[in-house]
């Protein structure tokens, strides 16, 4: 019976429908939609690979002290593993925030897990790493 056996591999076009709902919800502000995706245990590294709670930039998006106003996604990549799939892309971020628009390079690093809810699959970790050099 199709559909009765959940896989336990995850397949990177649902990663790559997750990422695309998750971009959306970021930048159209829907907090529902984002909590859905996100595994309750997120937790972020920044750039010197310090782990971070997630929570204080979450608590400024969900106050919309914090708006995200385009993400430019460069070089996305994946890896899958079983019921783990890695993507790594460069982005670039506009947020309008306290001091005006800001932009923000960056390779990050996601980890999507396989979830028994919907939408099947969760953001358990991003990990921020300085953007590529840009050709000249």
């Amino acid at each position: 019976m199709a559909g009765a056996h959940m896989s336990a591999v995850l397949q990177p076009a649902h990663v790559e429908a997750a990422e695309a709902r998750l971009w959306d919800a970021l930048i159209q502000w829907q907090p529902q939609q984002l909590s859905a995706l996100l595994s309750p245990a997120l937790f972020l590294t920044d750039l010197d690979g310090r782990r971070r709670d997630a929570s204080p930039w979450l608590a400024g998006w969900n106050a919309r002290r914090i708006r995200i106003a385009a993400i430019e996604r460069q070089q996305t990549e994946q890896l899958a593993c079983g019921a783990m799939v890695l993507v790594t892309g460069e982005l670039r971020i506009h947020l309008d925030g306290e001091h005006g628009r800001q932009l923000h390079a960056m390779r990050l690093l996601r980890v999507w897990a396989r979830c028994t809810g919907a939408p099947g699959v969760h953001l358990l970790s991003l990990c921020m790493l300085p953007a590529a050099p840009r050709p000249h």
